[in-house]
């Protein structure tokens, strides 16, 4: 029973990342993770097998170690992928700053205007 809906599960993970654009790295090891959880859960004996040979004591404990350092990876990704879109969004705020500054002054439209876009007579 908890065999056959840990493989609908893995399955429908598997639809979800195919149903969105990933590279070509990203889809390789998607599937092989993918193929990893779905042998591991039809072989579970497997896991405690590959335990013994690196000398960890249960392969429930095999799992979490892989799982924590799965967690760390992410984590790292995405903070310096954050970091790099915000360096990315700084650029792009800062050089459509600078095309709006004009050597001679705003328009004559904008002059008689306040900062809130209001006349300034007012």
């Amino acid at each position: 029973m908890i065999v056959s809906v840990l493989l609908a599960a893995l399955l429908l993970i598997g639809l979800y990342v195919a149903s969105h654009r990933v590279g070509g790295v990203q889809a390789i090891v998607a599937l092989a993770v993918l193929a990893c959880g779905i042998v591991l859960v039809v072989f579970p004996g497997l896991t405690s097998a590959i335990a013994s040979t690196l000398n960890v004591g249960r392969g429930t404990d095999l799992l979490l170690y892989f799982a924590v350092i799965c967690g760390l990876f992410l984590a790292a990704h995405f903070y310096f992928r954050f970091k790099r879109q915000d360096a990315t969004m700084t650029e792009l705020v800062r050089a459509i700053a600078l095309r709006g500054v004009m050597p001679d002054g705003p328009p004559p439209s904008l002059a008689s205007r306040d900062e809130f876009g209001g006349s300034a007579a007012s």
